[in-house]
């Protein structure tokens, strides 16, 4: 989760180590669900997927994608199961975690930094038929519940998965 990035102001304030500011979400041996899990696939009811889906065994740790604060927590049975939020510290962005094994390591006003377990792979919600995986959004602006709208994050995934 740490990466060294030489040395530098960062590096001195830090005592010689600097943090990575987003780290891949899923620790562990990880997949991807194929087209039907990609950002925009088609859903029931007319909607379109707003995220990601990376498969993992369930129980594999989840991560903080990026140090911020814990916005959001809570059980949707319908769509999400066990999920939660993360605003980005310093960005106009937030991270959204769903299918959780069970609710979520943190709190809602928790501050996390990137890397810190928050969580753990499971098949909550409408993942309960198709197995486990973390179903992963990027929000910019405000977020879903204000005003924000959905990023693809896949290459933002792809980038963080080669460095993590």
């Amino acid at each position: 989760m740490l990466l060294s990035l030489g040395v530098g102001a960062a590096e001195a304030r830090t005592g010689g180590t600097e943090f990575a500011a987003h780290v891949f979400p899923v620790a562990g041996p990880h997949g991807v669900r194929g087209a039907i899990g990609e950002f925009g696939a088609p859903r029931s009811g007319g909607r379109l997927h707003e995220g990601f889906d990376i498969v993992a065994p369930c129980g594999a740790r989840l991560l903080a994608a990026a140090s911020g604060r814990v916005v959001r927590v809570g059980h949707d049975p319908v769509l999400y199961g066990n999920h939660l939020r993360i605003r980005g510290a310093g960005e106009r962005r937030t991270y959204f975690y769903s299918h959780l094994i069970r609710p979520p390591a943190v709190s809602r006003g928790d501050r996390v930094w990137a890397g810190r377990p928050v969580g753990a792979v499971g098949r909550t919600g409408n993942a309960r038929t198709v197995g486990c995986h973390l179903h992963f959004e990027i929000w910019v602006g405000k977020g879903w519940y204000s005003g924000g709208r959905p990023i693809d994050p896949y290459s933002t995934l792809k980038y963080w998965d080669s460095y993590s």
